[in-house]
């Protein structure tokens, strides 16, 4: 395995080892991560506090369960009888509470060991990994478990519906857990089934190449998987199948279920298509079982996320023709493609696509739910400069899938020659960067200038353009009256 980052910050207890949450700080608990964590801490009755830069309708939600929530750092907001500070590798080493916590012997502990605690008092912790869809997969699955009346926890690391609702403590049966594995916080964390959506490279600050994300996920299953554990694969992921093959061929490998559009997969997908918002499929299963799904989500990948979390609850020993029919009450999870508003005849997206495959997967989701005179704009806004640098000539060519693309800065701050240089590459592959505007706000208001009656804009990116759909849907309404 190729050596790339080392963490910021040094835990004291590792994602396998134990922690007490019964009185925890988060620093960083208005983090999508950190937040659910927090609300199932304090949902099971422990005392939990927490600081973040800026206060959130999330977090106001942790406050209205009894949460301290603190607004920035400092070493005094760190309890008297703190059982641990929990932390994600966003912290920096020099935080207060952080040094606090060091000075008085607290134990500083990673956010996955706090969450891989939690999940360890369950009979049946489910681990849903992947680089894309890992979000929208584990919410289905607790949705479905959930009003087939089975109480289930889960932890998710965006909103479900309303804000602050990734996390729930529910009964100590199946814990339903989104595990993340940009920081390799993933190995250790045990699970008596582990759901693997796709591998792809990703975090190139952490992984050099898509290979050490496969043996970061070996580790991570032959360490935390139960013994009379699942595993369950997309069979139209290379990355899926390498680590298939390699758990085979050791002969003391868990389970493999494996899902997607492949012929050999034992959760086939056939006629997939998404139209007007919604997508169809037929899932074929084991024993030639077959079932139609439905869902009321734009993109064939949520198809795929669907398969997933059929396969998984299958699995779980769940009834599947039930879950079938729960999945058609999901409306996906934040950021997800999610509506955004309506102006002037133009529909409003927000996507959290940060990787060219996803940013693929949405605007071809955008496209479905266009009429033949509509058109696909989006306003992207790269994630920061690493990222944009190891993935431009991807960017470029994923961009392909609009019709028109304004690019704006990040707010971990891009090179305008970056964004630049990125225009060209769209243009070079035969799609149309129509303008640079490093000013988020410009960026949107030049997009509405653009936009006409039966578009969809795309408002993508992971920073603060979910921000903008406000300043969008102003500049839209300014249009349509100047013209009036």
């Amino acid at each position: 395995m190729a050596e790339t980052a080392v963490p910021r910050i040094k835990p004291d207890v590792s994602a396998a080892g134990p922690v007490d949450l019964r009185r925890a700080h988060f620093v960083g608990v208005g983090g999508m991560g950190m937040l659910p964590v927090a609300r199932v801490c304090a949902e099971r009755g422990f005392s939990v506090s927490g600081s973040d830069e800026r206060t959130s309708e999330g977090l106001k939600e942790l406050d209205r369960l009894g949460v301290s929530v603190y607004t920035g750092h400092a070493a005094e907001q760190v309890p008297a009888d703190a059982t641990a500070v929990v932390f994600t590798h966003a912290i920096g080493p020099d935080n207060p509470e952080i040094l606090e916590a060091r000075r008085r012997g607290i134990p500083v502990v990673h956010r996955s060991a706090a969450l891989s605690m939690l999940m360890s008092t369950a009979r049946t912790p489910v681990a849903i990994m992947g680089t894309h869809g890992k979000s929208s997969t584990a919410a289905m699955v607790a949705l479905a478990l959930t009003r087939m009346g089975q109480a289930p926890s889960h932890v998710v690391g965006t909103d479900i519906d309303e804000p602050g609702t990734g996390g729930r403590s529910g009964a100590d049966g199946f814990f339903v857990a989104e595990v993340d594995e940009s920081d390799r916080s993933h190995i250790g964390v045990g699970m008596k089934v582990a759901v693997i959506t796709n591998v792809a490279q990703d975090h190139p600050e952490n992984y050099a190449e898509e290979l050490d994300h496969v043996d970061a996920y070996e580790k991570c299953v032959r360490t935390g998987i139960h013994a009379d554990g699942t595993l369950v694969l997309n069979a139209d992921s290379p990355g899926c199948r390498e680590l298939a093959s390699r758990l085979a061929m050791s002969g003391d490998g868990p389970r493999v279920i494996t899902f997607g559009m492949s012929s050999g997969a034992d959760w086939q997908l056939v006629d997939a298509s998404s139209l007007g918002g919604r997508s169809t499929a037929v899932l074929r299963g084991p024993g030639g079982r077959e079932v139609e799904l439905t869902l009321r989500l734009p993109g064939v990948h949520q198809l795929l996320n669907a398969a997933a979390g059929i396969a998984t609850l299958e699995v779980l020993g769940q009834d599947i023709d039930q879950a079938v029919q729960h999945l058609w009450y999901f409306d996906g999870v934040a950021r997800r493609m999610t509506p955004a508003g309506e102006k002037a005849g133009v529909r409003v997206y927000d996507s959290y696509a940060h990787h060219p495959d996803e940013v693929s997967a949405d605007l071809a989701a955008a496209r479905s739910l266009v009429g033949s005179d509509g058109r696909v704009l989006v306003v992207f806004q790269p994630s920061d400069q690493r990222r944009l640098d190891t993935f431009d000539i991807a960017f470029g060519k994923a961009l392909v899938g609009c019709d028109e693309a304004v690019l704006t800065d990040s707010t971990a701050g891009v090179d305008l020659a970056a964004l630049e240089r990125l225009a060209a590459r769209i243009d070079g592959a035969g799609g149309n960067a129509r303008s640079v505007e490093p000013d988020r706000a410009e960026a949107v208001v030049r997009a509405a200038g653009l936009a006409r009656p039966g578009d969809v804009v795309v408002l993508m990116g992971t920073g603060d353009i979910a921000e903008s759909g406000p300043v969008l849907r102003a500049a839209l309404g300014e249009l349509v009256a100047s013209a009036a």
